[in-house]
Order: structure tokens, then C-alpha cells, then sequence
């Protein structure tokens, strides 16, 4: 009995033995990226957080209703006025109409006509012009603008001529909630040009504003 144990006793061990070097060369010669593989753990997916997810949602939404509105819905119309009194006196009434771009940058013109007098220079008449500009909102209620106006004035010897003036500045802006105008705006601006608007002969500023800063109120 004894010696059909023993025989049996080393085949078992031999077929082991023989079992796990085979098991350990295929390890050995199996590629790099298949070891890796299986040995890899994969991270579990990290969902993106709520808030974030919901303002990209909101966003979408609405550049989406934003893109889809017809062209009329993107158009505003208003003006602006303006007054001084004093030396100089300045009435001006500008009627503007703008076009929304974007959401946030509206483009357009208008077109100015000013009652102007001034003592000083012994003038009263009537100025006009047109202006072209652009305006976007930064914050909520803050617009950011540039916008270049041409004005017909009176120099020398009653002459008519040209004033350019670029113009840059803000405004705090309200919603009315109207269909065409939609904002009143309370603006400043800053006429870069201001210092060289000065009549050659004369030596006075031509500029119908009494400084480099014009104020306005805007609807729009």
C-alpha cells in the first residue's frame, strides 16, 4: 500500500510545482500595459458640483433664448437730453437708437440738435451733429462706453465747422422694463479731444460743453 502511496505523493507534487512556473512565465512574458491593466484601479466617475453644473445650465439657457429672438426684439430706441446753465447755456435733445449684439453689448446712433448761447462770446444759435457709440454692461447696473459725436458749431466770424470728439465714460443704468426702451441711464462721459477743440483766431474752446466732462441722461 505503502508504495503506491509514494509514487502517487510525487506526481501530485510534480504537477504543482510544474503548474506554477508555468503560471508565473506567463506573467512574466505578458506585455507591461496588460499587467498594468489588471492591476489598475479605476477612479470613480466625480460628478461636477451642483451649483457650477446649474449656472452652465443657466447660461445656455440664456444665450439660447438670446439667439432665438427675432430681430425687432433686439432693437431699442430712446435718446438722451442734457442741460447747463449759466454763462453758457446748453439745451440738447438726441434721439438714439441701438441694437443689442449681444447680451450684454449694444451698438448704434443718434442724431443731435443743441440750443446754445453764450454771453461771453456773444453767440446764440442752434448746433447739431450725429454720434455713434457703443455700450457694455460690466455689472448689472454698470454700462461701459465709447462713442465718437460730431458737432456743427459756430467759430470765427460766424463760420460753421466740424468739432470731432471721442468720447469714453459709464453710466449707472436702471431697467423700466419697456419694450424698446428697456434702461434709463445716468452718464459720464469724457471728451478726449477736448483741449485741442480751440478756434484758431479767437482763441476760444469750441466745444459747446463747458468742460471735458458731459453729463446725460439716457434712455435706451
Amino acid at each position: 500500500m505503502k508504495n503506491k502511496i509514494i509514487p502517487l505523493l510525487i506526481f501530485l507534487l510534480t504537477t504543482t510545482s510544474l503548474y506554477s512556473v508555468f503560471a508565473q512565465n506567463d506573467e512574466y512574458y505578458r506585455p507591461d500595459s496588460l499587467r498594468k491593466e489588471k492591476n489598475r484601479v479605476v477612479p470613480a466617475p466625480q460628478d461636477e458640483p451642483v451649483v457650477m453644473k446649474k449656472d452652465s445650465i443657466e447660461r445656455k439657457k440664456r444665450l439660447a433664448d438670446f439667439q432665438d429672438r427675432p430681430f425687432i426684439d433686439r432693437v431699442r430706441l430712446g435718446g438722451s437730453f442734457g442741460l447747463s446753465f449759466g454763462t453758457v447755456t446748453n439745451v440738447n435733445l438726441s434721439p438714439m437708437a441701438g441694437y443689442e449684439l449681444t447680451e450684454k453689448l449694444v451698438a448704434g446712433v443718434g442724431v443731435t440738435g443743441m440750443y446754445f448761447r453764450s454771453r461771453y462770446y456773444d453767440i446764440n444759435d442752434f448746433y447739431y451733429g450725429g454720434r455713434a457709440f457703443m455700450m457694455y454692461q460690466l455689472f448689472p447696473m454698470v454700462n461701459v462706453i465709447g462713442e465718437f459725436e460730431g458737432m456743427n458749431v459756430i467759430g470765427s466770424y460766424q463760420k460753421r465747422q466740424w468739432l470731432g470728439s471721442p468720447l469714453i465714460g459709464a453710466a449707472y443704468s436702471q431697467p423700466i422694463g419697456g419694450r424698446f426702451i428697456k434702461y434709463a441711464h445716468l452718464t459720464i462721459l469724457y471728451n478726449l479731444n477736448y483741449n485741442n477743440q480751440i478756434d484758431q483766431y479767437s482763441g476760444q474752446n469750441l466745444s459747446p460743453y463747458s468742460s471735458p466732462f458731459v453729463f446725460r441722461v439716457t434712455f435706451l
